[in-house]
């Protein structure tokens, strides 16, 4: 079986197609030749070498071909299947195939040729066969691929038919588009990588913005390893497509492979990554977004740090690299540091927070929540509440255990803000974990409560707010009316409550202000 290279190489350089049409026997020179005459003229010349020549394969070959351009197809066809019972040969297969085309039933004439291991023979016979036959050829060679393409992936399958879409594409004249793609995608399945991308090569040289072509092109550089080429070799809008997909790709990749596996992960793991990434970055080395992704990926601390340092310095001023740093330090213990770092990210990147924090082991994420806790309480005694705030979300974000402690310091830090509406939020959260065993716990969830149904009623959600202040004491009475003189003062909450409830204030006693439910009527809260 002709060899695909070989092929190729006739239908992209003339001068290797001069080559084929140089090596074919004298008997087929001659006969071309004479088609320079007329058919008729032709004609009557074979008939007189048949009877000067008798049996003679020449003067036979040549009389069929004249009786094909004078439009007896089924003459010439009878004449050569004569001959080719006898003596059969590449050259007469090659015209027996043409020819059984215009007939209804189809005897693998085709697959004979191929299997002879000579298909240049059809070189020279396409020139002069005419273009309705050569459409015909190319679509039963296509169709004939795709057929024997379908449902197996043997080796030999695969030769089989990388041999009839070479003739497709023979009989097209190298304009088969389709049948290229289809043979580059054989030849990348036989692992021939290099002659695949002559495929796809042969079709840009035409039509430079066919995209199957542009990226299967890519792809297959990627594939021999030379991530550059691969990128490279798109155009600058679909090169923009590919990277980013691929940048996207690689991140969700690396998510799952860590959600999966310990940390750091093995390296073997990440080598899909670090090729993608590598990839990125040969092509466009001015993208940060790069250099992060490739930072991500590293399981070497110090080598993620030194990558940093040398591309965005030690002290950066974009958030996203200086989170990385915080990545860099809390696997270097420093927690202090790696919590001012990463809280930069806190709030307005959440996503890149949370994948950043699943690069920590589980020690590490509980001692950053700790340092962040601990650095919010210090920042906000000088009044930093919206440092705190990053850091307290960080502290959320970071852990599991212990997260209602930070969400009790985050909705506070939220409250003072005027963010109630967030403060809320957590409330909830912690609200839902509480039950009712345990004095000291009921005296925590009334504080929770009051906590609540003060953002709600500055949220004006005066009924829900109320709501809470009176579970509030009804769980803990003493703990509640210390919220309430801290917080929004017994007198405010009193004309709330006769507005919405009818439940008055009694502050008979002086030491305290007591609230409590007077019941006019059948009053109900709800």
């Amino acid at each position: 079986m002709l060899e695909g290279t070989e092929e190729q190489r006739a239908e992209t350089n003339p001068r290797a197609q001069q080559e084929n049409e140089e090596a074919t026997p004298p008997t087929n020179r001659g006969t071309f030749a004479f088609f320079l005459m007329s058919a008729v003229g032709v004609h009557t010349l074979a008939l007189l070498l048949m009877e000067l020549q008798p049996g003679a394969d020449g003067p036979q070959i040549l009389t069929a071909d004249a009786l094909y351009q004078l439009g007896h197809v089924e003459e010439a066809y009878c004449l050569l299947l004569n001959i080719e019972h006898t003596a059969p040969r590449p050259q007469i297969l090659a015209r027996l195939a043409i020819l059984q085309l215009h007939r209804v039933f189809l005897y693998g004439l085709l697959k004979k040729l191929i299997n002879s291991g000579d298909t240049s023979c059809l070189w020279p016979l396409l020139s002069v066969t005419s273009l309705q036959d050569r459409a015909l050829l190319e679509k039963h060679c296509h169709t004939t691929s795709k057929r024997i393409m379908c449902g197996q992936q043997a080796e030999s399958a695969i030769r089989e038919a990388v041999a009839y879409l070479s003739i497709a594409i023979m009989a097209s004249g190298g304009a088969a588009i389709d049948s290229l793609l289809e043979r580059a995608r054989c030849y990348a399945l036989l692992g021939q990588w290099k002659t695949a991308i002559f495929d796809f090569i042969a079709i840009l040289k035409e039509h430079p913005d066919h995209v199957q072509a542009l990226c299967g092109r890519g792809f297959t550089y990627l594939m021999l390893n030379q991530q550059k080429m691969c990128m490279l070799s798109l155009k600058d809008k679909v090169r923009k497509l590919v990277s980013e997909w691929l940048a996207q790709h690689c991140r969700s990749s690396l998510s799952e492979t860590l959600s999966a596996n310990p940390v750091p992960c093995r390296e073997e793991l990440l080598q899909e990554a670090f090729l993608i990434g590598e990839a990125l970055m040969n092509t466009d080395c001015r993208e940060p977004r790069w250099h992060l992704l490739y930072i991500d990926i590293q399981y070497k601390v110090n080598a993620a740090g030194a990558h940093l340092k040398q591309v965005f310095g030690q002290e950066p001023r974009d958030a996203a690299a200086k989170a990385r740093w915080g990545v860099v330090k809390a696997w270097q213990q420093t927690y202090k540091v790696a919590a001012n770092y990463l809280s930069v990210v806190a709030e307005k990147e959440p996503a890149t927070l949370d994948f950043l924090i699943t690069l920590l082991q589980s020690v590490k994420k509980k001692r950053l929540a700790q340092a962040a806790s601990q650095q919010a309480s210090s920042v906000s005694e000088s009044g930093q509440w919206e440092q705190a705030l990053a850091l307290l979300t960080l502290a959320v974000r970071a852990v599991s255990e212990m997260k209602l402690q930070y969400l009790r310091q985050r909705a506070a830090c939220l409250a003072h803000l005027g963010l109630h509406k967030k403060a809320v939020s957590d409330l909830n959260k912690l609200i839902q974990g509480h039950n009712a065993d345990g004095r000291e716990e009921k005296r925590v969830w009334a504080e929770d409560l009051c906590h609540r149904g003060s953002s709600l009623l500055l949220c004006s959600h005066e009924e829900s707010g109320l709501q809470d202040f009176s579970q509030a004491l009804d769980l803990h009475e003493e703990q509640a009316l210390l919220c309430v003189e801290a917080g929004l003062g017994t007198q405010r909450l009193a004309e709330m409550f006769l507005r919405f409830t009818g439940l008055k204030v009694d502050s008979s006693h002086v030491e305290h202000a007591r609230i409590k439910r007077e019941v006019s009527g059948p009053c109900t809260v709800h």
